[in-house]
């Protein structure tokens, strides 16, 4: 079911303004790089030159545009206006073999889409976190993707043992186990944007009957989340080291579930 845009306007505000300082927080940073440097992989691995893919949450569109300098043909939206502003403007900047085709439209109304089929999909860093109904978002894509088509997503981890550790060093008790403790929670005191935090079993079967979890790895396990960039810009020869044994570890059992980031491969059935 389509949201409105009145219901969806302070979401749309919340991202509009983190838009002006989303590469200095994180896209630009050290950890963000190597963060995004791990998807990447995923999406060359699976989406092949001449694929016609769909993006959701693209924010400020540096993962279409990768995938376009690749031969890829992205259709990648995002609620937030300010967002796709920036995107179109990477976009124009690197002029990618194949430009992705920029659009505003909120996940919860992908049920007004009218393109496709697609040959797979994607969502990166954690916009499906800001979606209540995972379900719904399952069966609006069904509708979008060729059957057995590729969906990957990444989004954030429950337990993270590197975030505990760092929080209880800083004497935060409370913060190092929220995700863990909690389902959800506001983002950046903003009540009016809630941040769900499922479980990778909880994904999945909302992701039933329509997708299938086919593969699945971390990204963060040795490397600190985003808010330590200061001792990464420090010890980047240990942040680096600590890279390469993320991309090494991050496939094995349990020791993926450690990560700030899951990364999710479903397929369509």
């Amino acid at each position: 079911m389509s949201l409105n845009s009145e219901l969806l306007r302070p979401a749309e505000s919340y991202w509009n303004a983190a838009a002006e300082t989303y590469g200095q927080v994180f896209t630009d940073t050290i950890v963000g790089q190597i963060r995004r440097k791990v998807v990447w992989r995923e999406l060359e691995r699976i989406f092949k030159p001449g694929d016609d893919v769909l993006e959701i949450n693209c924010g400020t569109g540096l993962d279409a545009v990768f995938l376009g300098t690749r031969g890829v043909n992205v259709a990648a939206f995002d609620l937030s206006p300010r967002m796709i502003e920036l995107a179109q403007s990477h976009s124009n900047n690197v002029k990618p073999f194949h430009p992705p085709r920029f659009r505003v439209l909120a996940t919860e109304n992908l049920d007004t889409l009218d393109e496709g089929p697609f040959d797979g999909a994607f969502s990166n860093f954690s916009g499906l976190n800001c979606v209540e109904n995972l379900s719904e978002v399952g069966s609006n894509l069904a509708r979008l993707l060729k059957r057995g088509a590729h969906f990957l997503i990444c989004m954030r981890g429950r337990f993270v043992p590197i975030e505990i550790i760092w929080f209880l060093a800083h004497g935060r008790p409370k913060r190092a186990f929220s995700r863990l403790l909690n389902s959800r929670s506001t983002c950046a005191g903003n009540t009016h944007l809630t941040v769900h935090q499922p479980s990778v079993s909880r994904i999945a079967l909302q992701m039933l009957p329509h997708f299938r979890l086919v593969r699945r790895r971390g990204a963060g396990i040795t490397v600190p989340p985003s808010y330590a960039e200061s001792l990464a810009a420090r010890f980047p020869k240990a942040i680096d080291a600590f890279a390469k044994i993320d991309q090494r570890v991050g496939h094995l059992p349990f020791i993926r579930s450690m990560a700030d980031c899951v990364i999710l491969e479903f397929e369509r059935l």
